[in-house]
């Protein structure tokens, strides 16, 4: 992924999801260890990378995908996995129950949040758990959250893993963005 690629993905995920990169909760997802090898963060922003990567790829060859949505549903899928310790009995709970806690969260995080994208998030977990997803973007991010989880757990693949380049970027628009309006910058990466 070259510079200008990384710029445009950047773009993407603070336009569409600006709420939710400075909401509390995405903060917290900072420090929750996630897939052994990285956080909750991590994980999210290299979902939402190949999640954007494949869909512009589908939008190239004329299949339409929403990219707000996606984009919503990727940074906020595993937001219910934050504090998994105290909600969850065990691993296979937090597998089933997440999907439906990261939606809840979501909504509250994006009021206007689509029903297409709250169905994006339930689903994610398919086929471990849940529901087949019902659209293009549902099957993006069930593909891009395994694609992932496969980066986090093996060393094979972890050239795979944007999050670095991506926390990078992503602080130095959103810092410049702060600059430039009266909004906040406090990306927590």
């Amino acid at each position: 992924m070259d510079k200008s690629e990384e710029n445009e993905i950047c773009g993407a995920i603070i336009k569409y999801g600006k709420d939710v990169l400075n909401s509390s909760v995405f903060r917290q997802a900072a420090s929750q260890a996630h897939h052994v090898h990285g956080t909750v963060l991590d994980h999210t922003l290299n979902v939402c990378v190949v999640s954007l990567r494949l869909c512009r790829q589908l939008k190239n060859r004329g299949i339409k995908v929403n990219e707000k949505d996606l984009v919503q549903a990727a940074l906020c899928h595993d937001l219910g996995m934050v504090g998994r310790d105290s909600k969850y009995k065990d691993n296979l709970n937090s597998w089933e129950a997440h999907p439906a806690e990261s939606a809840r969260i979501a909504r509250s995080l994006i009021p206007d949040l689509s029903e297409e994208a709250e169905e994006i998030i339930r689903s994610h977990m398919w086929p471990l758990a849940g529901s087949l997803p019902a659209s293009n973007e549902g099957m993006l991010l069930c593909i891009a959250d395994k694609y992932a989880s496969m980066a986090d757990w093996k060393s094979w693949v972890t050239r795979h893993r944007f999050a670095p380049r991506i926390k990078k970027r992503l602080e130095e628009a959103l810092s410049r963005q702060s600059h430039d309006h009266t909004g906040s910058g406090d990306l927590p990466l």
